[in-house]
């Protein structure tokens, strides 16, 4: 129960986050800081669990917040790690940009593809999809490349609707069930 209060909680924590940037015509900045901080955070985990410690006093950890973000990061910013802290939900910011940063691309028509290869596609390739996809979607493409070799060869691209799955393996696979 406690694990689905959390996950609600992380939505309408970046929702709202993101709906106050949008207002103050900041979202830029703060998903690039939010970015910046949970990369921080990853290189740091005991940093998150100073930070989400209950044992340590509020105002301890509202002044270990400020010395470390004040003047450096917007105030929503700050604001949203104290409230984080006070929650005990520093842990979670990435689950929290994730949902800030899925308002940010819909709100600015960014589509994010997934791009599965058996090893590294040439530049000029992926150049020719991406302006593809923007042609097809009359956005902007993010794509985020991947390697796997189980792939054998081909490509799997993946949208948040669509999966086109040209790949070797699954073309074995799908031979395989039809010899069946």
């Amino acid at each position: 129960m406690i694990k689905v209060i959390k996950i609600n909680s992380v939505k309408v924590y970046g929702e709202s986050l993101y709906t106050l940037a949008s207002e103050e015509k900041t979202e830029e900045r703060i998903l690039s800081e939010l970015k910046s901080i949970a990369e921080l955070f990853n290189e740091h985990p005991d940093y998150v669990k100073i930070l989400d410690s209950p044992q340590i006093a509020r105002e301890e950890l509202m002044t270990i917040l400020n010395e470390d973000f004040f003047g450096k990061v917007h105030r929503y910013t700050l604001n949203f790690l104290k409230l984080l802290s006070e929650k005990h939900m520093v842990h979670y910011l990435e689950e929290c940009l994730g949902e800030y940063e899925h308002h940010y691309n819909r709100e600015n028509n960014i589509h994010i593809v997934n791009v599965t290869t058996a090893k590294p596609v040439k530049e000029e390739l992926l150049e020719r999809l991406v302006r593809k996809l923007e042609e097809k979607t009359g956005g902007r493409i993010m794509l985020k490349k991947h390697i796997d070799e189980s792939c054998i060869g081909g490509i799997i691209i993946e949208t948040d609707k669509k999966r086109i799955d040209a790949s070797i393996k699954t073309g074995l696979e799908n031979m395989e069930r039809a010899l069946i």
